[in-house]
């Protein structure tokens, strides 16, 4: 089985530079978001975008258009992963906005399996249809906990991802409390062919442990031999 691999909430070129060894497709950094532990700014950003040799990732929330347009082309990263409460309208007027090779990735909160989910997975799959003809690439599921913007280390409810995987119309990659001792299962539980991850290879908020991106690498490469 063929696994996407994105490392995210990185903050420094040496952690960049280990989520690569280990084989990232993509590495991601939060960019000027204010509540966010990981955040960094557009000019670090930048930084870290000329020296990636993975795909960059920028994940944004709650920011004027101006103000994305504006870190997007300093930093021309292959994406902007939107998070927060951006209405498909707006979404669309920041995909008219951007120059054509910078994608734009959509994150959707699924609650954790002891929580009443935010939609049903009927009104999910007919949104990813929405921002798939408004020019969204990819989603990203990642878990919904009050106050905070992903890097929760809490897992979602995978039978509910599972369920949005199977009948997506945009590629989805799972995020939540993923780490090397779960990262197997849950791939097995939601189907998922995409990974999203930060805080269960973290030794601290926004720096990565190499032991534990080993043990990830580990765990992936078992997976692939079965």
């Amino acid at each position: 089985m063929s696994i996407e691999l994105k490392i995210c909430g990185l903050t420094t070129v040496s952690d960049m530079r280990a989520a690569e060894r280990i084989g990232a497709d993509y590495v991601g950094m939060v960019v000027e978001v204010p509540y966010s532990r990981r955040s960094v700014s557009r000019w670090a950003a930048e930084l870290m975008c000329r020296a990636a040799h993975a795909r960059p990732v920028l994940v944004v929330a709650q920011q004027p258009l101006d103000q994305l347009d504006e870190i997007a082309r300093l930093c021309r990263p292959l994406a902007l992963q939107v998070h927060g409460d951006e209405s498909t309208e707006q979404i669309s007027e920041l995909v008219k906005r951007l120059a054509d090779d910078t994608e734009i990735w959509r994150g959707l909160a699924v609650a954790p399996s002891s929580e009443q989910q935010p939609r049903s997975v009927e009104d999910n799959l007919t949104l990813i249809e929405e921002l798939a003809e408004v020019g969204v690439t990819r989603i990203v599921l990642d878990t919904r906990v009050k106050g905070e913007m992903g890097g929760t280390g809490v897992t979602c409810d995978w039978p509910t991802a599972a369920a949005i995987i199977k009948d997506s119309a945009l590629p989805v990659m799972l995020a939540g409390g993923l780490g090397p001792d779960n990262v197997v299962e849950a791939i097995k539980a939601t189907g998922a062919t995409g990974l999203d991850m930060a805080t269960g290879v973290e030794r601290t908020a926004g720096r990565k442990d190499p032991a534990k991106l080993l043990a990830l690498a580990a765990a992936l490469s078992e997976l692939s031999a079965d």
